[in-house]
């Protein structure tokens, strides 16, 4: 099987992850993608994030009804910082019958050099996701070009470009304005019942 791996803070998760997940099924042709909460980011450790029980919480319910995606709670058992390397020598090993897609965000793959093992990483299946509609001479199709020389493994994908941020729904629900259709129904239903980001 092809399986994604898409990790994340979602706080919270919103469309635009989901339309991530749904693009790189379809563009990819990938089995499934386990979706992996983090509970303590490297890059966000010393920022304020919602508990990661109700993050999961969240992220369960906007892919429930999605049978080709799927909840991980391997990057949040517990406070613990894990790395990406980690992530994917974990399932590698665990399910070496499988090939395995680190899925990541424009933002992510731009600052990857600054991760730990990221030499290992950019030597895997790694796919990138473009925020905006790609421009042939920017910053980051340099970038992608000058990696694809060493591994053909990667894949930039720009064909659906929704450029949401969990910021923004934080402050919007800050400002008292309306989320509605930028997170799903039921994470709505979630920021409400727990009094998130007021």
């Amino acid at each position: 099987m092809k399986i994604g791996l898409y990790g994340g803070t979602f706080d919270p998760i919103h469309i635009g992850h989901l339309i991530v997940l749904e693009n790189t099924l379809n563009f990819m042709g990938l089995d499934k993608i386990i979706v992996l909460p983090s509970s303590n980011p490297p890059h966000k450790q010393n920022k304020k994030k919602t508990d990661t029980s109700i993050r999961v919480e969240m992220v369960k319910a906007a892919i429930e009804d999605n049978p080709k995606l799927e909840l991980s709670t391997f990057e949040a058992n517990d406070d613990s910082v894990i790395y990406t390397h980690q992530t994917l020598d974990y399932f590698k090993n665990k399910y070496p019958e499988h090939e395995f897609y680190y899925i990541m965000g424009e933002d992510s793959f731009m600052t990857i050099d600054s991760w730990r093992n990221y030499e290992k990483i950019l030597n895997d299946h790694l796919i990138v996701f473009a925020r905006t509609s790609i421009e042939k001479d920017s910053d980051l199709v340099k970038k992608f070009e000058q990696i694809k020389k060493d591994n053909e493994k990667i894949y930039l994908i720009d064909n659906l470009n929704i450029n949401i941020s969990s910021t923004l729904i934080r402050d919007l629900v800050k400002e008292n304005k309306s989320i509605k259709y930028l997170v799903p129904d039921p994470v709505y239903k979630l920021i409400k019942e727990y009094e998130l980001y007021v």
